[in-house]
């Protein structure tokens, strides 16, 4: 679709980030990285700044949008497997991509009844982008 010149918008639970998943060392790069095509023109691959900013600085300043209870570590992984890819011509209208994360994020953190709603819903957290086409 991209090929052909379609928009396109990708997102969900992709299960995988760089560095966290041994089929990396398979095929050498990980889903994030496939997914987003990065081999090919910045015109033709995907982008999501989140993801971006993983596979630039991996060890630095990372953003997560998932928290898992390790019972045998008695402490919680958090990971980046939620994403919400676009195609170059809608990165101009894509504003605000927004990990909702209730320990993260101001809003969250300043709600209690939000976060709690966060935690209670899902082990994973809501990823939103605002599209604005004026």
């Amino acid at each position: 679709m991209i090929a052909q010149g379609k928009s396109v918008i990708v997102l969900g639970d992709l299960n995988d980030g760089p560095g966290l998943d041994e089929y990396e060392h398979l095929f050498g790069r990980s889903s994030i990285e496939i997914v987003m095509g990065q081999e090919l023109d910045p015109e033709a691959h995907l982008f999501d700044p989140h993801a971006e900013r993983a596979l630039r600085a991996p060890l630095l300043d990372q953003v997560s949008s998932a928290r898992f209870y390790q019972k045998h570590e008695k402490r919680y992984l958090e990971a980046l497997l939620d994403y919400i890819f676009v195609t170059h011509d809608l990165r101009k209208f894509a504003h605000n991509w927004t990990i909702w994360h209730p320990f993260d994020h101001p809003a969250c953190w300043s709600d209690r009844d939000l976060q709690n709603a966060l935690l209670t819903a899902s082990d994973h957290f809501p990823v939103t982008l605002d599209l604005r086409f004026e």
